[in-house]
């Protein structure tokens, strides 16, 4: 057991570290984008090159005695946490400067606004007490920003700095899950039409889930019921997937779980089209979205046999075929596993029919025709 929770514990550090770094990449890219509006402050920041511990020692100190940030100030401090934590743990060591920057991020000025936030998100680059004092003091506001849609840099900018403090620092997780983050992300999830703040929130959540002894078990069904009747996309079968992972048996035995099957069998048969290899992540996550239904409920088989006769969109033995072809091993493993299932206890599950199974091996006769892998016999 204790072997097992060290491994554990190294994937999550290891998916941390790979997070920080993508979202290091990236942001600098959004973030230069962003300021590309603030006019003069654009070509200024141009000149910026390497930020020395001295300079943010210096930036530090005055504007803790100003008790407030130019906006150059606060491109400096951005570009300099982005290029060292030593510049960070340099800066977080000065008493009450932080305040001044959340003071700024709390004013009406959007532009500094936004350089405040984006100052924050790359402070919170840094180590666990950092991140706990961001939280702090600064966490109400950045999940009142992130519930707000109309200034989507900003809500982007914030939503960043909370994935990194709940993706890296634990008791600054908990500081932000008391101020309501949880509550919040639901909240936005059930009404986001924005793809791309649609993946920032269903993020924030995913790594919110890493902490499972914090998260009410209703909140696990909520979420679930943020995807019903919606069109589901790699993002959203990754969280969907954590929170089954995450329920218990009577919890997966829920009123939207006939949508759900549905909305899995509608994303497989839309990317038969596609580069099969490609999507092996969110084909598998599909899979085990359906396993997860037909192990807790066994006559969920019939809604998967019904709704795959009325559409006739997509044939299990057709796509696994693919799948096989392109030497996709684990889907194909696991993609065995379900249909196992569905022969197994398709019978006995068809309710009221029981022709249901025979009628649908005449369409789909994923008993037959499948062509399985001489690595999986």
């Amino acid at each position: 057991m204790d072997a097992d929770s060290t491994l554990l514990e190294q994937i999550r550090t290891q998916k941390r570290h790979e997070l920080k770094w993508g979202q290091k990449t990236h942001r600098k890219r959004e973030l230069d984008r962003n300021r590309a509006g603030l006019g003069e402050l654009h070509h200024s920041i141009g000149v910026i090159e390497h930020i020395t511990e001295q300079e943010i020692k210096g930036l530090a100190g005055r504007i803790k005695r100003r008790k407030r940030c130019d906006p150059l100030d606060l491109v400096r401090l951005s570009y300099g946490f982005q290029q060292s934590r030593e510049n960070i743990a340099h800066f977080i060591r000065t008493t009450g400067v932080i305040n001044v920057i959340v003071k700024e991020l709390t004013g009406h000025d959007y532009n500094l606004q936004l350089l405040a936030a984006e100052c924050l998100c790359n402070l919170s680059l840094g180590d666990d007490v950092c991140c706990e004092k961001i939280a702090s003091f600064a966490g109400t506001y950045l999940i009142a920003l992130a519930e707000n849609p109309n200034c989507r840099p900003l809500q982007q900018t914030c939503l960043w700095a909370v994935q990194n403090i709940v993706g890296s620092s634990p008791k600054g997780s908990k500081l932000l899950f008391s101020q309501g983050l949880v509550v919040v992300l639901v909240r936005l999830l059930s009404c986001v039409t924005d793809p791309e703040a649609a993946d920032d929130i269903i993020l924030t959540l995913e790594l919110a889930l890493n902490y499972e002894q914090e998260i009410e078990p209703t909140t696990l069904t909520q979420i679930v019921q943020c995807f019903v009747e919606k069109a589901l996309y790699p993002s959203s079968l990754r969280l969907l997937y954590k929170c089954y992972s995450l329920m218990t048996t009577d919890l997966l035995l829920h009123e939207s779980s006939p949508c759900i099957i549905r909305q899995c069998l509608d994303f497989l048969s839309t990317i038969t089209e596609t580069h099969l290899p490609s999507q092996v992540a969110p084909i598998l996550l599909s899979i085990r979205i359906l396993a997860h239904h037909v192990v807790a409920n066994p006559r969920q088989i019939e809604t998967i046999f019904r709704y795959q006769l009325q559409r006739r969109a997509l044939k299990l033995s057709v796509l696994f075929n693919e799948c096989a072809k392109e030497n996709m091993l684990p889907v194909c493993k696991e993609f065995l596993w379900l249909l196992g299932q569905l022969h197994c206890n398709g019978g006995e599950a068809a309710g009221n029919d029981p022709e249901l199974m025979k009628t649908y091996l005449t369409y789909d006769n994923f008993v037959g025709e499948l062509s399985v892998p001489k690595a999986l016999l």
